[in-house]
């Protein structure tokens, strides 16, 4: 996330910042309703998440950034396994690990000696450094996790992303993101975790897919100079089609978006930014194609979504900026 009241990084500068999410969700959806009936059975699917960031400034307006994602996530239910059981039995799942690398070269567009407001233009690499085909083993069989538990996307991606602040009246900061990740390979290769589980065999295998994520907000004053309240608005999803490339396999495309109050802590160069987005709303979208699981064809889509996540992120700088002599 970013705050517009944070300084500019100078050139000769480091800065390392770790973000942490985590939620549990367990509740069924389909299109903008909610799918109450198999809520029992699961998925009951639980995650942290960690995104470790390294920036360094090349000049004053130019930076350039390492991003390592961390994943700790586990995909539990009740269903029948092929080979073992025909009705529902306790299955246990998830993956661990790193995810996709990126690098990015960001610059502000307008002069950093003020203050008042600015556009940073992004332009990053994503790395496919992730795995994109672990497995769990369940009852006796190796299964493929489900597509969103994978810990890697499967492609090498194009990374864009602006950002922008605003100072306003009476204290207040206005700010902004959002970034794409465009992911021109077809398919992961890796099999649908469900048909495997269910059938013994599928002939579906998972989309890399394209990914987006934005959000504004607001930042307001306080009477403790080192604390500011802030709200957010956060919209993030995977599209039917992706920008570049073949859209064929399973995904679940979706739009999410969640209001996220919280707030800044800034003590000795140091930043803690808390916050708790809430979901307030969802749209589970159908596949562009049917998936065929075993003998049945299905022409929607469901997912289970978090109602309520907590962010936090730690921050500070390092090095002395670069002068001329």
């Amino acid at each position: 996330m970013f705050e517009g009241q944070s300084t500019f990084l100078q050139k000769g500068q480091w800065e390392f910042t770790a973000t942490g999410l985590n939620w549990y969700s367990h509740k069924h959806y389909v299109g903008t309703h909610p799918n109450p009936s198999i809520n029992p059975y699961g998925p009951f699917n639980k995650r942290t998440q960690f995104d470790f960031r390294l920036f360094y400034g090349l000049t004053n307006r130019w930076e350039l950034s390492l991003d390592v994602p961390v994943q700790f996530q586990s995909y539990d239910g009740f269903w029948p396994v092929y080979g073992y059981s025909t009705t529902r039995v306790p299955v246990k799942t998830g993956a661990d690990g790193f995810g996709d690398i990126v690098v990015s070269a960001s610059r502000w567009m307008f002069s950093t000696e003020q203050s008042k407001g600015n556009v940073s233009l992004s332009f990053g690499l994503s790395i496919p450094t992730g795995n994109t085909d672990a497995t769990s083993e369940v009852y006796g069989r190796t299964i493929p996790v489900e597509w969103n538990v994978q810990p890697g996307g499967g492609s090498w991606g194009l990374v864009p992303t602006i950002r922008a602040f605003r100072n306003l009246r009476w204290g207040m900061t206005a700010y902004g993101a959002a970034t794409y990740l465009i992911t021109p390979r077809d398919t992961t290769g890796t099999p649908v975790f469900s048909p495997d589980l269910f059938y013994g065999q599928t002939s579906v295998v998972n989309s890399s897919a394209d990914q987006y994520f934005a959000e504004s907000g607001l930042s307001f004053p306080s009477p403790l100079r080192w604390i500011s309240p802030t709200v957010a608005y956060v919209v993030s999803g995977v599209p039917r089609r992706d920008l570049i490339g073949g859209s064929d396999g399973f995904r679940r495309p979706a739009t999410l978006e969640y209001v996220a109050p919280g707030f800044n802590l800034a003590i000795a160069g140091q930043v803690l930014t808390l916050g708790v987005p809430l979901l307030t709303y969802y749209n589970i979208k159908p596949p562009i194609q049917p998936n065929i699981f075993g003998n049945r064809v299905l022409d929607v889509t469901d997912a289970t979504i978090p109602g309520v996540m907590v962010s936090a992120t730690y921050s500070f700088r390092f090095g002395s900026p670069w002068r001329a002599h």
